[in-house]
């Protein structure tokens, strides 16, 4: 019987474990999204003011691994507003509620108001994905440790 419990109880403790791996990956990879998103934000401003370029064009020939951080798998996408419609998003409800404005505005107007409109967002994006930058360290710790914890708590109440 004692045999059963010691099992169990590391069962219990190696599910914590996994599940606060699995958050740790969740945390990493919405940093990466809102760094991803930011960064697509700065090179959709660059192609418009330097080659007056539309989104459609911007979105097909945009680097890959800028797409793969936002969280586009595969996928040629001619619009701002697929691109977020077909992404899991990860991210903040403020940020996600930007980046949808953001969608509205983009491509409907003349190539100095899409300009404004980019560093409008990219000013207000950028500090929310420096502050998930910020806080990741301990978000990290919380999210690995707290699991392990509540599985060592159910072990002490099982006992």
């Amino acid at each position: 019987m004692p045999y059963f419990k010691v099992v169990g109880g590391l069962l219990l403790l190696c599910c914590g474990g996994a599940v606060g791996v699995l958050l740790v990956s969740f945390e990493r990879r919405r940093c990466r999204q809102a760094e991803g998103f930011v960064t697509l934000l700065r090179y959709i401003r660059v192609q418009i003011d330097c080659f007056s370029l539309p989104v459609a064009q911007i979105l097909l020939g945009c680097d890959p691994e800028i797409l793969t951080d936002c969280g586009v798998e595969g996928v040629k996408l001619t619009d701002f507003s697929a691109l977020l419609e077909s992404t899991p998003l990860y991210l903040p409800e403020e940020m996600c509620r930007l980046l949808a404005e953001f969608a509205a505005q983009l491509g409907g107007s003349y190539r100095e108001e899409q300009l404004r409109c980019c560093d409008h967002f990219v000013s207000r994006l950028a500090p929310l994905s420096d502050r998930l930058r910020a806080e990741l360290p301990k978000r990290v710790k919380t999210v690995l440790i707290l699991p392990i914890a509540a599985a060592a708590a159910a072990i002490l109440l099982l006992l």
